[in-house]
């Protein structure tokens, strides 16, 4: 069992790193797309876009080595989640812990992982360390990310 788990942690992890890469890509091109266009105009106000479409990939790779720290350290266990009703902002997601009296904060939860989550009410997680950080990840669908441990 605890194989598996290591393995399609790995997998998550590979998947996180090629969807961080994408983001960065993207925001590159759309840079070099409005560099050929030339209106200086444009460029300056390309920046702060170019910036959040790029960020979800650079916030990922900063991060990077905590996270597999954090994996490394700590085992992988189940726990049973639903989603806070109301707390909901972009692509973020507040979930409360069964059986706890805290929440976890995820900085980025996909549609298609919230369903996910929604359907089976559980996410696996590594941590969390001292400082409330935890990483999370999904069966079924390879993506993880790091959240935060916070109070209700």
């Amino acid at each position: 069992m605890t194989t598996m788990i290591e393995n399609w942690s790995g997998t998550c992890l590979a998947r996180a790193d090629r969807r961080a890469a994408g983001h960065i890509v993207f925001g590159l091109a759309v840079l070099c797309l409005v560099l050929l266009i030339g209106w200086i105009w444009l460029i300056v106000l390309s920046v702060p876009v170019v910036l959040e479409l790029a960020a979800p990939g650079l916030r990922h790779f900063f991060q990077r080595r905590g996270t597999v720290e954090l994996i490394e350290r700590f085992p992988w266990r189940p726990v049973s989640v639903s989603f806070v009703a109301g707390r909901r902002i972009g692509r973020q997601a507040y979930l409360s812990v069964a059986d706890s009296e805290k929440n976890l904060r995820l900085p980025e939860l996909p549609e298609r992982a919230r369903v996910l989550v929604r359907h089976t009410g559980r996410i696996w997680i590594a941590g969390p360390d001292e400082r409330g950080r935890v990483v999370a990840m999904t069966r079924g669908l390879a993506f993880l990310t790091r959240g935060r441990v916070i109070d209700r």
